[in-house]
């Protein structure tokens, strides 16, 4: 009784509060107001991430912005707002609707925009899942890519799924990549000299097999008895609170040179390290172009990468 309560109660404030916000959409279309509204789909994120809000900075008085989280738990100021993912298409006289994560529900009749969140052309999602991916960002007006190799990737990407849909595929610009944009506007004035090395994998059930999820303990442990590094594990943040995490956590949580990072922002914790040690995740280019500093890569089946034709993408053939 008490779950019924409770999503009642959940429906029923979700409508009120997209009641509220399309009376203040009309408000501010009256002031002649562009809209941009972006969106993120997961509930393992509370707040943006800090490069989403320094994007919209400066788009000035013409513009106004509204974050959107399927979460509850919103950091954030008055235009942030926990919202249902079904609930998306009850919003009306959006201009943009833009997400770096990919939906498949969007704002009504808005201009739909994917922003990539990758620096490099790492694998996107597991291969079994791939066409579930399309069928997504086939529903964008417009796909941002942060470089010719991105770019390269996702042409490929549509190719290989885009026989039946008649060509109904976003079109794809390169834009940039705002969070490195973002990190490096402060690193001037950074200064750092120590060893602390940093491990951060990619999403565990992005590629598995491919995964350093299984090493990760055994890695932690070879690094804090064999170096007098701190070592930092910062998993993903859709990782935060998964059960090896909190495994890991407390495996090493008595020892000084153990820390675990679930901040929003790594740019103190990669810039206070030495090197990075990952799998197949996007920071690791990342954190190389921000630091000037080595990546480890650590490679668990280099078959499987040539198998999956990966080893044609820089991701891989970079490494070096």
């Amino acid at each position: 009784c008490l779950l019924k309560h409770n999503l009642i109660f959940s429906i029923i404030r979700s409508f009120f509060l997209i009641l509220a916000i399309n009376i203040k959409i009309i408000y501010l279309k009256y002031k002649n107001k562009k809209i941009i509204f972006f969106y993120y789909p997961s509930k393992q994120l509370a707040k943006p991430a800090n490069y989403i809000e320094y994007l919209f900075h400066d788009f000035g008085k013409d513009f106004a912005i509204f974050f959107g989280f399927n979460s509850q738990n919103i950091v954030g100021d008055k235009n942030h707002y926990y919202i249902k993912y079904g609930f998306l298409k009850w919003i009306y006289k959006v201009d943009i609707f833009l997400s770096n994560s990919a939906c498949d529900i969007f704002t009504n009749n808005s201009i739909k925009i994917y922003l990539h969140h990758d620096i490099y052309d790492g694998p996107l999602i597991d291969i079994k899942k791939e066409k579930e991916l399309f069928q997504r960002l086939a529903k964008y007006d417009f796909l941002f890519s942060s470089n010719k190799k991105n770019t390269i990737m996702f042409n490929n990407f549509f190719d290989k799924y885009n026989f039946n849909l008649n060509g109904s595929i976003p079109k794809i610009m390169e834009t940039g990549y705002p969070k490195l944009d973002y990190l490096k506007k402060n690193i001037k004035t950074y200064n750092s000299i120590n060893n602390n090395i940093v491990i951060a994998p990619t999403i565990r059930e992005h590629i598995k097999k491919l995964s350093m999820f299984d090493d990760l303990k055994k890695i932690i442990e070879i690094l804090l008895t064999n170096t007098t590094s701190k070592v930092i594990y910062r998993p993903h943040p859709i990782n935060r609170k998964t059960h090896l995490t909190l495994e890991i956590e407390e495996s090493f949580k008595n020892d000084n040179n153990f820390k675990l990072d679930i901040s929003n922002d790594y740019f103190d914790t990669y810039l206070n390290s030495m090197c990075l040690i990952t799998d197949i995740s996007g920071t690791a280019y990342t954190y190389a172009f921000l630091t000037k500093k080595p990546v480890i890569f650590f490679s668990k089946n280099e078959e499987l990468v040539d198998e999956f034709g990966y080893n044609e993408r820089s991701y891989f053939k970079d490494r070096d």
